[in-house]
């Protein structure tokens, strides 16, 4: 595992490399001991509270570090998801018939299936929550919202040394915790979700974003691949709108169009336009 320095090294490359508008965020469990040097706490400090999706956007565009306790939120979905709170008889029903959808029984029945829950052997009292770059603690997870062709390039390099798809969570509600919880738990190492409409509405989030989780332990391998790509001509910044015809391509293109019986063409060489 990175140390703090090195995670923060990594923030900042990653940033540079994709030309992220707002900072990746640090995210970690913490217990009521383990609070980070210079997180507010907003209802102590400020006397005021956070949706979760708010914290993010105060943390990734006004470069806070904040420490959320269950006292701290302002939205139902995050304390259900993290068990900030013990559920009551009839919670459940009352919950999901609040889902956007048609028929509240189904709201009910998809709640009690689908919803997610952070493991009862991870669950922990608070979030501590830093721009990756600047953050003084070992994160759990991070978080990059960023816009399609950027989420691409990071999408090549998570699935560069294993070829597995990344998974998604595209959920039209409590998008934090579908963006979090899987990740935190351990089920996948990253995961794709997009920001719900009370996120649009209250956090900033913009119509073209989406959102990458992955595991803090996986971000080196991350950034090592989009440097690799990078190397390949295929980084980011490297990337252009192209409609040359009968373009270059790589030599397997031809290869195979040749054992096809199809019109070959020139070989394409890294970072070449022409």
């Amino acid at each position: 595992m990175p140390t703090i320095e090195e995670f923060n090294a990594l923030g900042r490359e990653l940033e540079e490399n994709l030309l992220l508008r707002f900072s990746p965020i640090a995210l970690k469990l913490i217990g009521e001991g383990e609070i980070p040097e210079g997180c507010i706490r907003p209802r102590r400090d400020r006397g005021v509270h956070y949706a979760l999706c708010q914290a993010f956007a105060a943390v990734r565009r006004e470069k806070k570090a904040i420490a959320l306790f269950k006292e701290d939120h302002w939205c139902v979905w995050p304390v259900v998801s993290l068990r900030l709170t013990p559920k009551a008889e009839g919670d459940d029903e009352y919950l999901g018939s609040k889902e956007f959808l048609k028929d509240p029984q189904k709201g009910i029945r998809h709640f009690k299936e689908h919803f997610p829950y952070i493991a009862e052997d991870r669950r922990k009292e608070g979030l501590a929550l830093a721009p990756l770059s600047k953050c003084n603690f070992e994160p759990d997870i991070v978080c990059v919202y960023c816009i399609p062709s950027q989420l691409r390039q990071l999408l090549m390099a998570a699935k560069y040394n294993t070829a597995e798809l990344i998974p998604s969570a595209l959920e039209t509600y409590n998008s934090c915790g579908n963006a979090i919880i899987p990740v935190l738990n351990g089920e996948r190492p990253f995961n794709v979700t997009i920001p719900d409409a009370g996120e649009y509405d209250r956090s900033l989030a913009d119509e073209s974003e989406m959102v990458l989780t992955m595991s803090a332990a996986r971000l080196k391998e991350v950034v090592d691949s989009l440097k690799i790509l990078s190397g390949m001509g295929f980084g980011y910044k490297q990337l252009a709108f192209d409609m040359n015809l009968d373009y270059p391509r790589a030599e397997f293109y031809n290869v195979m169009f040749e054992k096809w019986g199809l019109d070959t063409g020139r070989q394409w060489k890294p970072g070449d336009r022409s």
